[in-house]
């Protein structure tokens, strides 16, 4: 965690800094605080307190006190928000586009009568999403006493998260009266870095999914369409979509999905999921969409 630009605004904008000292103690402290009355903060501050024992437990004494001032904080029945990614150090562009991307879609959930209607779910989605973000800071690629579980532990998170999110809309489109049918994904976005079209180990991760839900779903057709952002020639964008296209269809096939079914596209800068002028280098935009017919 970067210190110097972290930091929790909750209540009336009251900013805390974390705490150097952390111990076990102090996490006992936290997590022996009574109920605030709120179902929420609740969820909040037993997931959170759940996470400062958990960096402890790695001796990452930083991130187990932030968790652990989270956590009270939400005891007290403050206003505790999901993390902001880009006040964190993370070095993967691809990885911020997507926890910027889902923090959007996290917040209109909490807004929508997620925090009322559906207090534990959206108080494991949060710190889930809050969990994802800080091993997305440390990074597999990071040297450390903590380097060997960050595949793992980051993975965890954000799959903890999804299936978090995927209940919690689940249970407002029952709330709602809409007929839930087959409520499986079917679309799926790869983010890349900057002039990238390698996969990452995070990305390998999650066609791992994919492919396990190709193998569920057993879908006619999957079509792969890669895109890019407007930086650089369009020209050479759209070779560096057809690369990020083929590399994410051959990972799959390599997972053993029929290769005969794929349809493999490449876009360069049309259909830009974030409109920009040219030249200009946006995240969302560097991806490859795949969807199940």
């Amino acid at each position: 965690m970067n210190l110097s630009i972290k930091t929790m605004v909750v209540g009336a904008a009251a900013a805390f800094a974390l705490s150097a000292c952390t111990t076990v103690s102090s996490i006992d402290r936290v997590a022996e605080m009574g109920s605030s009355g709120n179902a929420f903060t609740d969820g909040l501050h037993a997931g959170y307190v759940e996470l400062a024992y958990k960096e402890a437990g790695f001796y990452d004494w930083i991130d187990a006190g932030f968790f652990r001032d989270k956590a009270e904080a939400a005891g007290m029945g403050e206003v505790v928000l999901p993390e902001d990614p880009n006040t964190w150090s993370i070095d993967d562009q691809a990885q911020l586009a997507e926890l910027n991307s889902e923090r959007a879609r996290l917040i209109a959930e909490l807004d929508n009568g997620g925090r009322t209607d559906f207090p534990m779910v959206a108080a494991m989605a949060q710190t889930s999403f809050d969990c994802w973000v800080e091993e997305a800071e440390e990074g597999p690629e990071h040297n450390g006493p903590v380097a060997d579980h960050q595949v793992r532990e980051l993975g965890k998170c954000r799959a903890d998260y999804l299936t978090a999110m995927e209940e919690l809309t689940a249970e407002e489109m029952m709330e709602e009266e809409v007929v839930f049918v087959d409520p499986v994904a079917t679309e799926f976005i790869v983010y890349f870095g900057w002039d990238v079209a390698e996969l990452s180990p995070l990305a390998q991760s999650f066609l791992n999914d994919v492919a396990d839900a190709a193998a569920d779903q057993d879908p006619a057709l999957i079509s792969i369409g890669g895109y890019t952002d407007t930086s650089g020639s369009a020209e050479y964008n759209i070779q560096l979509s057809e690369r990020r296209a083929d590399n994410v269809a051959a990972y799959l096939a390599g997972q053993g999905v029929d290769s005969s079914i794929m349809d493999v596209r490449w876009f360069g800068e049309e259909d830009l999921a974030v409109p920009t002028e040219d030249g200009v280098r946006e995240p969302n935009n560097r991806r490859v969409e795949i969807t199940f017919e």
